[in-house]
């Protein structure tokens, strides 16, 4: 089962102000759709967790033409790329009634022994379920996710304090919060004006419950319509990075 596909109808409630779905309701439609395909495999989140093992996020490479609008039904796909030693990469794609790709993205995972604190080699027989070679993808081809870039320097961080409504079925924070928190340090007016095409994420130490997080921010000047943002989450106690991402920003074209 290489490939696998949802159909979500965008709710009231994922919506933003131009009535679209948020950047993290896409994020959160493509991690559905891949938990799903996991069960539907074989190895779901219980059967992993009963032999010790997770899968956390590390990245995550997204584009956007557009987001769907509310009440509009659409298709997510997604496949296993490949196993590379303790490492998945998963691509997926969004379409609409037509057909259209709306957007797509590669993520990478990693399998973790939560008993023995370290990653772990992916197991043959959970390539197998997913119908995927080893060492590469159905082409044979390498897969490289663009590298994050750090800013020089950030202007001053968003307070966010680490709810229980944050924390994911492994009780760690659920890969989504981050962008939240970073999307929600973006000015309002350039959540009007704008919209995010594209979205580089990496993650590198996860937070527990009752942590509070900073969510920092540098614009770049815009360029063609075009807006460019970096991203740090750090912990406020110790300063410990967190997450990291860069964002970029088009101008939203008059109807």
């Amino acid at each position: 089962m290489n490939t696998y596909s949802t159909i979500n109808c965008v709710h009231y409630y994922e919506i933003n102000t131009q009535r679209q779905a948020s950047p993290v309701t896409v994020l959160n439609y493509f991690e559905e759709t891949a938990v799903r395909q996991s069960e539907a495999c074989g190895y779901g989140i219980g059967r992993l967790m009963d032999k010790g093992l997770i899968w956390v996020l590390t990245n995550w490479s997204v584009r956007m033409n557009r987001y769907p609008g509310w009440m509009e039904n659409v298709l997510v796909e997604t496949r296993v790329l490949k196993f590379e030693r303790f490492y998945a990469f998963r691509e997926f794609a969004i379409k609409d009634e037509k057909n259209s790709i709306l957007g797509s993205a590669v993520s990478r995972w990693i399998l973790y022994d939560i008993h023995r604190n370290r990653p772990v080699r992916v197991p043959s027989e959970i390539a197998e379920a997913f119908k995927v070679n080893f060492g590469k993808d159905n082409h044979g081809n390498s897969i490289a996710l663009p590298e994050v870039e750090m800013a020089d320097s950030y202007g001053p961080g968003l307070e966010f304090r680490v709810r229980l409504s944050d924390i994911d079925t492994y009780n760690h924070v659920n890969n989504t919060r981050y962008v939240e928190w970073m999307l929600e340090a973006v000015p309002f007016k350039i959540h009007r004006e704008f919209y995010p095409a594209s979205l580089e994420v990496s993650y590198r130490k996860e937070t527990v419950y009752g942590a509070y997080v900073l969510s920092e921010t540098r614009q770049e000047p815009e360029v063609s319509g075009i807006l460019k943002f970096y991203h740090r989450i750090r912990d406020k106690a110790d300063g410990a990075e967190l997450a990291r991402a860069v964002t970029v920003w088009k101008r939203v074209q008059a109807d």
